[in-house]
């Protein structure tokens, strides 16, 4: 579709045969079902100078490239569907600076979360973004989507902690934004309106990040409930008892029923369990005991079966792994998954669990839900054999929209934190009317006026 090869050409050069990437099979899909869509050209610089040079010969030569942080996206939003550049970003991992005095960190966007994580931990900070995924995804992916993660619940998504950014426009030109200091107001907050942007405006070369100081002690608990909506419950009475839980999260029946198959959860789960919370408190370690136990007693009032609390490290670390890795599970039980990421206010969050069970149900489709309650914010997944039937698919898409078309008339969003990409972007119409998209567009146009920037992503 673009003359790669003489970007290729001129590439080489310039900045060496190294920047190039032989083997391209492996960008033509993320974590999600997009593609596969094999790039034209792969590129992985290996400093920030390389990527200046990189988005100015795209633009000379009028191809397109998609950045890419570590491909655990699973809406397509890291894959070149134009056929053009991929670029890959995973070597740019330094953690230039950990500024203990001011709780700061800077990092290249190629940095992986938990290690960002673990280096802050060592001198007694903390950063709290914690998606599933923390142990293979990148900073500068969660950048792009506002990456989530359970302790979203009590610190907020990735875009909270987020000060500053240093970018290239797809204009070519490179830019500091955002400031070292905890607020600032000064001109428009450019650094939000890139967080969550998916790498349609700019390249990030660096990000300046908020941490915290590390809590002296954590505390979980896995409360097994006999359905859905008393665990719904069990959310609106530790939410609304006086308790500020880090995470809280919500399982359904299909994936406690897989969980329970699998073993490995460190605690007892009764057989007649239809619905899983876990919970984490943190802080300071006099009064956390205390505190658990209300929200214990909580989840007990809303119908708990069992209330199992996990004390030491390595139980609770137990209890997030498999929470973290439900997502495998179910698809090493069912051969093909479509997970959507949807999030409603948190009152609603029993109608969003019914109505993703009914609509299942109405498509002859196995369902499952979880994520994270404490916020809304549901991970629906469709579970089906293709081979089944002919119509399957088909069933599956209207499934998908339906689901869609339930979130808005709760008053939710098509998207809590993996953004748009390529596989939500015909539905952004549900959500955000036209002259609320062009004027997006608009901005696009300002920051990237040739298109070079992950063209066709977020807007149909």
């Amino acid at each position: 579709m673009f003359a790669v090869d003489d970007l290729h050409d001129a590439l080489v050069s310039r900045l060496g045969a190294e920047l190039v990437v032989v083997d391209r099979g492996p960008y033509a899909r993320d974590d999600g079902a997009e593609g596969p869509y094999m790039p034209g050209l792969v590129l992985r610089p290996r400093e920030r100078a390389e990527v200046v040079e990189v988005v100015a010969l795209c633009l000379a030569h009028r191809i397109p490239l998609s950045p890419r942080g570590a491909g655990t996206g699973t809406v397509g939003g890291c894959l070149a569907d134009h056929g053009g550049v991929v670029l890959d970003l995973a070597e740019l991992d330094a953690i230039l600076d950990i500024d203990e005095s001011s709780l700061l960190a800077t990092v290249e966007p190629g940095v992986i979360t938990a290690r960002l994580q673990a280096a802050a931990e060592a001198v007694g900070l903390f950063y709290p973004p914690d998606p599933a995924s923390l142990k293979k995804c990148s900073i500068g992916g969660n950048v792009a989507t506002n990456a989530g993660g359970p302790r979203a619940c009590k610190y907020g998504v990735t875009g909270a902690f987020v000060l500053g950014l240093d970018v290239i426009t797809g204009g070519g030109e490179a830019l500091a934004l955002g400031h070292r200091s905890i607020k600032g107001v000064t001109g428009y907050d450019l650094v939000s309106l890139l967080v969550g942007s998916e790498g349609t405006l700019a390249v990030t070369t660096a990000c300046t990040l908020r941490l915290l100081p590390k809590p002296s002690a954590t505390l979980t608990l896995l409360a097994a409930f006999p359905d859905e909506a008393a665990a719904c419950e069990g959310v609106q009475r530790c939410l609304r008892g006086g308790l500020s839980p880090a995470a809280l999260e919500f399982a359904d029946r299909t994936c406690a029923a897989v969980l329970r198959a699998n073993g490995g959860l460190a605690v007892p789960l009764p057989d007649e369990a239809g619905a899983l919370l876990w919970l984490e408190l943190d802080g300071d370690e006099a009064g956390l005991d205390a505190a658990l136990e209300r929200a214990a007693a909580r989840c007990r009032e809303a119908g708990a079966l069992t209330v199992e609390v996990a004390r030491d490290p390595a139980t609770c670390e137990q209890l997030w792994d498999v929470r973290r890795a439900l997502s495998y599970s179910l698809r090493a039980r069912w051969p093909r998954k479509i997970s959507e990421d949807v999030a409603v206010p948190i009152g609603r969050l029993p109608e969003l669990a019914a109505a993703a069970r009914a609509i299942g149900s109405r498509h002859r489709l196995d369902t499952a839900s979880f994520g994270h309650a404490g916020d809304g914010n549901l991970h629906v997944n469709f579970l089906y054999d293709p081979s089944s039937a002919a119509d399957v698919e088909e069933r599956v898409g209207k499934a998908v929209g339906e689901l869609f078309a339930a979130t808005i008339a709760l008053g939710g969003t098509l998207s809590g934190e993996h953004g748009i990409g390529l596989s939500k972007r015909p539905y952004m119409p549900l959500e955000q009317p036209a002259a609320l998209r062009d004027l997006q567009l608009a901005i696009k146009r300002a920051w990237d006026p040739d298109r070079l920037l992950n063209p066709g992503k977020i807007f149909p």
